[in-house]
């Protein structure tokens, strides 16, 4: 899952996220293989999808 951009981590978790495990390993994995702006993109890309 290494050259996924954010966009498709965010359309993956919301895949998951019945699973929590799932979940957590996927926000994980971004984390560690998203630059910082893409990140930061990615954490406001979920939490619109949140509310």
């Amino acid at each position: 899952m290494k050259n996924l951009t954010y966009s498709q981590y965010s359309t993956l978790l919301q895949k998951v996220k019945g699973n929590p495990y799932l979940y957590v390993s996927t926000y994980t994995e971004a984390k560690r293989n998203l630059i910082p702006e893409q990140f930061n993109l990615f954490q406001q890309e979920i939490n619109n999808i949140a509310v």
